[in-house]
């Protein structure tokens, strides 16, 4: 009796093994700006190097202090001064825009595909509010006169933003 519920039971679990091609894998995108992971696959095919196309830099500035896991300091300081444009470094929507951090300053956060996160700190002033779908070198706020500070994370994970933009 247990060798024929054993061998039944095997049938079934293992039926569901023949039903899908061997290596056939469907991805379901589920993400806001699902339009435009379609054209980045198109981009892809047709150009051997797409990331410098799908990011630009916040802004117009040289680098005062480099990502660094080992000394903690998970983004970028910019060399700016007050009033300078800060930009989207892609297509995105603002899911934070204000100043309860007050060691951030003005904070302004856009999530973009793929569970991608930017972080945009030390503003004078913010134009966009939360909810708002920002596109790739969107104007987002002005700079203050503190160091513009800059991350990036991949959901909850500091990724160096160098690797991008």
């Amino acid at each position: 009796m247990h060798t024929k519920l054993l061998t039944l039971f095997l049938l079934i679990f293992l039926s569901g093994c023949l039903t899908n091609d061997i290596g056939q894998v469907t991805v379901v995108e589920k993400s806001f700006n699902k339009i435009e992971s379609v054209q980045q696959k198109t981009k892809s095919k047709t150009s051997k190097s797409n990331v410098s196309k799908d990011w630009s830099l916040p802004i117009d500035s040289s680098i005062l202090k480099n990502y660094s896991e080992k000394n903690n300091h998970f983004g970028l300081t910019y060399n700016n001064s007050a009033g300078q444009e800060v930009r989207a470094i892609r297509k995105g929507e603002v899911v934070y825009s204000g100043d309860k951090m007050t060691s951030y300053g003005k904070m302004i956060i856009i999530k973009h595909a793929y569970g991608f996160y930017s972080i945009y700190n030390q503003n004078q002033e913010l134009l966009v509010s939360e909810g708002d779908i920002i596109e790739k070198g969107g104007l987002i706020a002005l700079t203050s006169e503190k160091p513009f500070y800059f991350e990036m994370k991949k959901y909850e994970e500091p990724i160096n933003p160098l690797k991008y933009l």
